[in-house]
């Protein structure tokens, strides 16, 4: 037996979901056109409005992408529970790397928050959970401390004698 939802709740959905990628959009112009307000720089020597311009393009791709996906017939995975754990690990990672990086350093950071984030899909093992932690924050130290020499320490104060600038 074939079980249909009530029209009215699912075009109710859907204009819902439109109206938030219409926001999403929104917010992106108006962040991506503050952005070029700021010197754009070069892939290599990234200036202030380089990252901004960028996640604006792609907030706004994945906004245009939120308001238009849900006009289509069929939509996989609809049906799913909330992956609450996931959010939980994302959101304190998130956290985590805003309210302690400059005390931890990048290394320790990255390292811990990326654990966490691996954590949050239950195909990964501690195990990936650590080889992606140790991937992720040696590639950071390499693309961030010594390719765009960023002035955050590399291991923080909170280490004490083991600080490393």
């Amino acid at each position: 037996m074939i079980h249909a939802e009530p029209a009215g709740k699912n075009r109710s959905q859907k204009l819902w979901n439109m109206v938030g990628g219409i926001i999403f959009v929104a917010i992106a112009v108006v962040f991506g056109a503050e952005a070029t307000n700021y010197e754009f720089g070069r892939t290599v020597r990234m200036g202030p409005g380089f990252i901004p311009l960028v996640l604006s393009i792609l907030l706004g791709c994945f906004g245009a992408w939120i308001a238009i996906a849900d006009f289509s017939n069929h939509r996989p995975g609809s049906n799913q529970p909330v992956a609450w754990r996931g959010i939980v690990l994302i959101s304190v990672s998130l956290l985590i790397f805003g309210a302690y990086v400059r005390s931890m350093g990048l290394v320790p950071c990255v390292f811990l928050c990326t654990f966490l984030t691996s954590l949050a899909s239950s195909r990964n093992t501690a195990f990936l959970a650590l080889l992606n932690a140790i991937v992720l924050s040696a590639v950071c130290w390499f693309v961030f401390k010594l390719g765009l020499e960023m002035s955050l320490p590399t291991i923080g104060p909170a280490f004490g004698q083991f600080q490393v600038l």
